[in-house]
Parts: structure tokens; sequence; C-alpha cells
């Protein structure tokens, strides 16, 4: 709980670059809900070019703030989100396709699994370890914004290198942010219930089913998505990326520069 608490707090120090966000969060939500609209797609949530666009877009603003937080630049607030460098974008597009690579693999053997042996177990003990390790990817993020490199960070034995040493702070960590997003979950329901019985749920119509309350609810959903996981939870997961992790990743360099 303590972890929850400080890294809220520590992304909430910089107020004013929650306007930046909330902008971001707004702009986010207005061009993805007019696409899916465009393309008949109203149920496909978050799930277009566009979003992928904009994961890489507030995916380099993280790293830039972890890389500050990690090296106590600024006192590791929030820093502004111009001027973003460029290799920042762009080792999240390299990390993104590689590690989106490996897990496409895993998933296409499980259907595979599927297909020869119809014993359907086998993909789902794929699947759930996929999950599972998909996770500690977070520090594979965290590495990158270290050191703003990301030679030697394509290589899945990496992964399981630093499972036995951070499989404790990683999943209490989330265990405790996922309890609390749930909270929020009920609470973002109880709202919508609340605007259903009052009717409000159905002023002004954009399209068949879209309102104006589900944009609304939508950016909000966004904003604190965008808060949540990509600047509180790695947040949280620094300090035992520096004990743990950066030692790990030092002496596989060692190893490959003395080979």
């Amino acid at each position: 709980m303590a972890n929850l608490i400080e890294s809220y707090k520590k992304i909430y120090e910089n107020k004013n670059a929650h306007i930046g966000l909330i902008i971001i969060s707004i702009i986010w939500t207005l061009i993805s809900t007019i696409w899916d609209i465009k393309t008949g797609n109203i149920n496909n949530y978050r799930q277009n070019p566009f979003d992928i666009l904009f994961n890489i877009i507030i995916g380099a603003y993280s790293i830039k703030f972890i890389h500050n937080a990690i090296h106590n630049i600024d006192n590791s607030i929030i820093p502004t989100f111009k001027n973003t460098p460029l290799i920042m974008y762009l080792g999240i597009i390299k990390l993104n396709i590689i590690w989106g690579i490996y897990a496409a693999i895993f998933l296409i053997l499980a259907v595979l699994l599927y297909m020869l042996t119809h014993f359907l177990i086998l993909p789902i003990l794929i699947v759930i370890a996929l999950l599972f390790v998909a996770m500690f990817v977070y520090y594979i993020f965290l590495a990158f914004a270290d050191n703003l490199t990301t030679n030697g960070l394509f290589n899945i034995k990496i992964i399981f290198n630093l499972i036995p040493h951070t499989i404790k702070p990683l999943y209490k960590n989330f265990f405790i942010f996922l309890l609390f997003n749930l909270l929020i979950a009920v609470i973002y329901i109880i709202v919508y219930t609340i605007a259903g019985l009052l009717g409000i749920d159905s002023i002004i119509n954009i399209t068949d089913d879209v309102y104006l309350i589900d944009i609304f609810m939508s950016t909000i959903a966004g904003y604190f998505v965008i808060v949540t996981w990509y600047f509180a939870f790695p947040y949280s997961l620094i300090d035992s990326y520096k004990e743990f992790i950066r030692p790990i990743l030092r002496k596989e360099e060692n190893n490959d520069t003395n080979a």
C-alpha cells in the first residue's frame, strides 16, 4: 500500500503536467471514437491504429518521466510533454515490436497445439504463462528508461533471469494497483448507473449507441489508465529495478564484453 500511495503522490507533485495528460486523453478519445464510428466498429474500444499511435506517444513520455525518476532529475517529477527525445519514441517502437512478436509466437503455438491435440488445457496453460511472464516486460522498459539504449533488451532469456529476483516486488505492487483500479472501476460503474437512472446517459446522441457521456467517461477512464499504468505503476518498480535488475544487466553486459 505504501508504494501505491507514494507513487500517486509523486505523480501529482507536478499538477501542471496533468493538464497535458488530460488534453492528450481528450484528443485520444475523440480521434479514436471518430475512427471507430467511421469504420463501423463502435464497440472496438481502443484497438485501432490511432490507439497504437497514442500508446507510443504516451509510452515515450512515460520513459522520459521514468528516466528522470531513476536518475533523480528535476526532483523526479513528471516533466513537460514537449521536447521528448526522438530516441525514446524509437526505443518504445522497437521494444513493442520485438516483444510483441515474442507474444505472438507463443499465442500461435497455443493455437497450433490445440489444432494438433484438441486438448484445451495446454493452450490455456501457455496463455496463462504468457500473461504471467508479460508483466516482467515492465522491467525491460525500465532498463531502457535507465540508459536510453535497447542494446541487450531484445534477448528473451533476460526475462527468465529476472523472474526469480523480481517476482515478489512486481506482483505485490501489481495486485495492490489492480485492487485499487477495481475500486475505481466500481465507482465508474456506479456513476454510469446513476447517469442512466437520471436519464443523463441519453443526452446528446453522437451516433447509434454513442452519447456525449460515453465520450466523457471514456476520457476519464483513459486519463486514469495513463496515470496508473504508464506512470504510477512503473514508478513503484524503480527501487526493485535498481536493487535487482541493474546488477543482472550489468553482469550480462560485462560477460558479453569479455566474450
